[in-house]
């Protein structure tokens, strides 16, 4: 049984990613199995994880560590490059 922590996990739909593939196919008969949209999902998860993590230290040095930091896309745009390096 998952514990508490397991199950406020925030996780994409894979409905949604199964609809936002569909939009990028080809040949309309392609398919794709309902482990790979699981596997995609936990994917893009950590892929999010990374980039806010990431941004949120790129946000902490420019503010000194202060504890007060403020977010935003900027930080975001900064790290993009080491993640599509490191992904």
């Amino acid at each position: 049984m998952p514990s508490q922590e397991e199950k406020e996990i925030l996780t994409f739909n894979t409905k949604v990613l199964h609809d936002i593939f569909k939009t990028s196919w080809k040949n309309p008969k392609t398919k794709v199995g309902k482990e790979a949209l699981i596997l995609s999902a936990e994917y893009l998860r950590i892929f999010t994880t990374q980039a806010i993590i990431r941004a949120t230290n790129e946000a902490m040095n420019e503010a000194g560590g202060g504890s007060l930091i403020k977010l935003e896309v900027a930080h975001l745009e900064k790290v993009i490059p080491q993640l599509s390096r490191d992904f």
